[in-house]
This record gives C-alpha cells, sequence and structure tokens, in this order.
C-alpha cells in the first residue's frame, strides 16, 4: 500500500499530471452525462462541426445539411433532449437553411469537433455517436493542449491547473463548443508572456516565430483576445538586440517584431473576411448610442459588473466557474466559493522558484495584466452591448447594460493573476508544512468540485 501511495505522491507532484488525469476523466463523465446539443449553443457547433467534417467552409446567409441534423437541433432548442439519437444521418436528403451564428467562426475553432465527427461518420454515422465523438476529440484536444501548456509555462503551472480545471472548463471542453479553442489560445498567450518575461537570455528566432503564431492564432479564434498581448510593448530591453543608432528611442527589433506579428494576424483577419463574406460583428441598431457619447461606456460598465440593484455581476461571476447548458443549472454558492478558494491557494502559495524567474519584473506584470483584463472586459462588454443588447427583441437603443455577458467569456484570463499573485506573496502568502501537503488539497480539492458538477448534472437531468 505504501509503494502505491508514494506512486500516487509522485505522480500529483507534477501539476502537468493531475490537470491531464481530472480533465480526461471528468471530461469523459461529462460528456456522457450531458445531454447531447444541450450545451450553451451547441446545435448550432454542431452544425458548424458537421460541415467541416465533410469537407466544406460554408459561408454567407445559407447553408446545406442533411434535415435529420437540422431537426435534431431544433428539438434541441425546444428543450427536448429525450429523442432518439439512434437514428443514421441520411446524407443524401439535406436542406438550405439559414447559416448558424457559429459560421462566422474560423474553421480552426472547430477542427477537434470535426475530425471527430469525420471519425464517427467512418464507423457508425448515427447523430448521438457522431455529436459523442466530436465531444470527445474537442475533449482529448483540450486536455492534451493545456497538459503541454502546463508543462512548458515557467512560472504559475499550478494556476493554469486550478483554471483549466473549473467546472465550466471541462463542461465546454467536453462539448461541440468553439470557445474550447479559444481557451487554449488564451493559455498559450499568457503562457508565452510569463515565459518571455522570465527569460533572462535574448530571444530566440524560434521564439520570435511563437510571437507571430501567437497573434494569428490569437486573432482567428476570437478577434478580441490578441488585446491579451498588451503586455508584450513592454517586453525586457534584455531580449532583444541593441540598437545600432543609439539616438532612436525605442528598441527596433522588438517594434519590428510586434509590427509584423500584427499586420500578419490583420492579414489574416480580413482572409477570413473574404472567404466569410459577412462582418463578424453586428450591429443591433442603427444608431449606437455609444458612437455619440462614448462616455457612456462607463455607465455601461458600471451597469453590468457593479449596480447592486442588478443582478448582472452574480449571473457574470457564477458563469466564470459554474453556470452550465444556456444556464439551465449552475454550481451552488457552497461549491463556488472553495473553486475561487482553490484559484487564490494555487496563485498565494509561495514559490520561491517562481519568484526568483519572474524578479524584478514580478510587480511591472501585475499592473500589465491587470489593465489587459481591464482592457479585454471593456473590449468584450462593448461587443455584446453592439451586437446583442442593442438588438430590438432585446433592449434596443435604451439599453443600459451589456446584456449577453457571459463569465465564460473570462474564466481562461484567470491565468493573467499569475504575476498578481506573485507580488502579493510578498505580503500575504500561503505556506504548508510540505508540498506534498498542497498537491494534495489541490488533487482532491479539484477532484471533489468536479465530482459534485457531475452529481449535479446527473440529478438536473435524470
Amino acid at each position: 500500500m505504501k509503494k502505491y501511495w508514494s506512486y500516487f505522491l509522485s505522480f500529483i507532484k507534477k501539476p502537468e499530471n493531475v490537470f491531464i488525469s481530472l480533465s480526461l476523466f471528468f471530461g469523459v463523465l461529462s460528456a456522457i452525462t450531458v445531454p447531447l446539443l444541450s450545451v450553451a449553443d451547441e446545435g448550432h457547433h454542431y452544425m458548424r462541426s458537421y460541415t467541416l467534417s465533410q469537407g466544406r467552409i460554408e459561408s454567407g446567409k445559407s447553408c446545406s445539411l442533411p434535415k435529420d441534423i437540422l431537426l435534431k437541433v431544433k428539438e434541441a432548442e425546444a428543450n427536448n433532449f429525450i429523442t432518439s439519437y439512434k437514428k443514421l444521418i441520411n446524407k443524401n436528403d439535406t436542406e438550405i437553411h439559414k447559416c448558424s451564428s457559429a459560421t462566422g467562426y474560423p474553421p480552426i475553432m472547430h477542427l477537434p469537433q470535426a475530425i471527430g465527427i469525420g471519425i464517427a461518420n467512418t464507423i457508425h454515422g448515427s447523430l448521438g455517436i457522431t455529436i459523442l465523438f466530436g465531444r470527445l476529440f474537442n475533449l482529448i484536444f483540450y486536455s492534451i493542449a493545456l497538459y503541454f501548456i502546463i508543462k512548458w509555462v515557467r512560472v504559475g503551472k499550478w494556476a493554469f491547473v486550478a483554471t483549466g480545471l473549473f467546472p465550466l472548463m471541462i463542461h465546454l471542453s467536453a462539448s461541440l463548443s468553439g470557445d474550447c479553442m479559444a481557451n487554449i489560445a488564451i493559455f498559450t498567450t499568457v503562457a508565452a508572456l510569463l515565459n518571455l518575461f522570465s527569460q533572462k537570455r535574448p530571444i530566440t528566432r524560434r521564439q520570435q516565430l511563437l510571437v507571430v503564431f501567437i497573434f494569428c492564432f490569437s486573432i482567428l479564434t476570437k478577434s478580441v483576445s490578441i488585446l491579451l498581448l498588451f503586455p508584450l510593448i513592454f517586453l525586457p530591453k534584455h531580449l532583444f538586440s541593441p540598437n545600432k543608432n543609439k539616438k532612436i528611442p525605442f528598441n527596433v527589433q522588438k517594434w519590428r517584431l510586434i509590427i509584423f506579428a500584427s499586420i500578419l494576424a490583420g492579414l489574416c483577419l480580413m482572409l477570413w473576411f473574404q472567404i466569410y463574406t459577412q462582418p463578424l460583428l453586428t450591429t443591433g441598431a442603427a444608431h449606437n448610442p455609444l458612437h455619440s457619447n462614448p462616455l457612456k461606456l462607463i455607465a455601461i460598465l458600471f451597469n453590468t459588473y457593479i449596480n447592486p440593484r442588478l443582478p448582472v455581476s452574480d449571473d457574470i461571476i457564477r458563469g466564470i466557474i459554474g453556470a452550465f447548458s444556456a444556464f439551465k443549472y449552475g454550481l451552488p454558492l457552497f461549491v463556488l466559493i472553495p473553486s475561487f478558494s482553490l484559484l487564490f491557494l494555487s496563485l498565494l502559495h509561495y514559490n520561491k522558484k517562481d519568484q526568483e524567474l519572474l524578479g524584478e519584473q514580478t510587480g511591472k506584470l501585475a499592473v500589465y495584466n491587470l489593465v489587459t483584463i481591464g482592457m479585454f472586459v471593456c473590449a468584450v462588454s462593448y461587443a455584446m452591448y453592439t451586437a446583442w443588447a442593442l438588438l430590438p427583441f432585446r433592449f434596443g437603443e435604451g439599453a443600459y447594460y451589456a446584456d449577453g455577458v457571459q463569465g465564460r467569456y473570462f474564466t481562461a484570463t484567470a491565468v493573467m493573476l499569475v504575476p498578481v499573485g506573485l507580488w502579493l506573496q510578498k505580503y500575504i502568502n500561503v505556506r504548508t508544512k510540505n508540498e506534498k501537503v498542497f498537491n494534495l488539497i489541490m488533487f482532491f480539492g479539484l477532484a471533489l468540485i468536479l465530482s459534485f458538477y457531475i452529481f449535479e448534472t446527473v440529478w438536473r437531468f435524470k
């Protein structure tokens, strides 16, 4: 028994092992127990993934899909999840329909799901099997990708584990949602920033190519995510070659890299515009009040996130960790508090190695990241206010808050708090008797929270 316990302690010593074991185990349970097509917008993501699995990148206003799929999606939108999914999809009986909202996403957002659906079609081809395979491949992609990100990042590994194992993140990754790819893009961006700011040697050619890739990857998932690269502007000088012309006030190599990456990312987005042929951000009303009075955005932000008379902020906070299946159910307060507590523990648990790696950059990066999160929140709020709240069937031009903002849009950005946690450790830190105690708390704490999520899911849909 001692031998196995020793092996277990050795296994959970590595944060990436904790993540992938819990992610795959509870992710598979989530994929099986959550009713098919019940996750937020999953029907739209299914339609998009299925067309991609057939080798078609549909765009415009009209799309074509088998009638079996369209009927099943309509049933799911009417909250009918109990009908049979065993029927084989008749690929020859198709129908022209209005393209789903997920059609505007670049294909990369649904690539794992499309691969899973494509494989399912060769095995059985029923509605249920294609959806389940799409879910499982999305989960496998998420788990493996974040596993390697956690191995790769130098500081804040446990914060990536705690955030990546939020019940909401498992819920989304074990579905057909394209948000899974967007979250991986955010994790990749933040990990790259942490590695560069903690690096002592000059930036390599491979790392420069990585920065370019991250710019393009971010803008081709959810374009607003490119704002998270704002801290790159403040990369330390020692990473770059000094200017040959000492009179130039900025580092030429750094800005050449940032400008080149920005231009290439912009070209990637323009290329997608040409393929899709429609604007990605719709205008909900003929007149946007923010255009005539930009300062009104302050009032919109206050009403959305602070105003105690509106329950919006409560829903957003709950949605960061656990608001499931288009708000059909969510984690209770006694589970939300431990979830946030484990995140704060991962941020405040004293780590001498992380402190030494970031060093004098800790306080600076903490400020840059907090500003970046603020910019990201403002951008998302503006987008949802413009594209959703102003719609005639919502609030129209009288919209007074950013209706449509959901906590899941911000969940992955929690890892940007890593330098904030390291800075706070100078004044407030948590220390355990030894690292084994901390590892056990994180493993079993996260496992218990995810267990409750699965229990709640089964109980909700029994």
